[in-house]
């Protein structure tokens, strides 16, 4: 399997991708992606709210078109783990934030809204090589009555 350093990449069919310009910032393939307040794509929001829009698909330049996938609850992305440990199979199962715009939080958990839940981990030698506290594979989930297209 290759690694990506940063962002939530596909690993089963997304759904159709949708465009939208970005904001005033560069957005990077794999970046979750909310709605500013503006009609406009931005990576600036660390933590999952109902404007999250979905995953950025391909780089985008200030200002210019984004291609994004929609969020869903039936796509599997593979995300690096940004804390302070390696992810254990005790991760399974749990819903969480996201730590930057472009991995998550193991122990940030989420009782209420949009969240990652964790189906596998990836913590081989080839993933640890890549990330220092391996990948979570999982998918989005919305909890409670937060409104989102999840």
């Amino acid at each position: 399997m290759r690694y990506s350093a940063n962002g939530f990449i596909p690993i089963s069919e997304p759904p159709a991708r949708r465009h939208i310009t970005a904001a005033a910032v560069t957005i990077v393939k794999g970046d979750v992606l909310h709605d500013d307040g503006n009609g406009v794509a931005t990576n600036a929001t660390v933590a999952f709210a109902a404007t999250c829009l979905g995953v950025a698909s391909a780089d985008c330049a200030s200002g210019g078109d984004c291609e994004y996938f929609p969020l869903d609850k039936d796509t599997q992305y593979i995300v690096p783990v940004s804390q302070n440990a390696e992810i254990a199979t005790t991760a399974i199962g749990t819903i969480v934030d996201l730590q930057a715009n472009d991995d998550i939080d193991i122990n940030d958990t989420v009782t209420e809204g949009i969240g990652f839940m964790i189906d596998k981990i990836d913590i081989s030698d080839e993933a640890i090589a890549a990330n220092t506290y391996g990948y979570a594979i999982g998918h989005f989930v919305v909890l409670g009555t937060q409104a989102s297209s999840a």
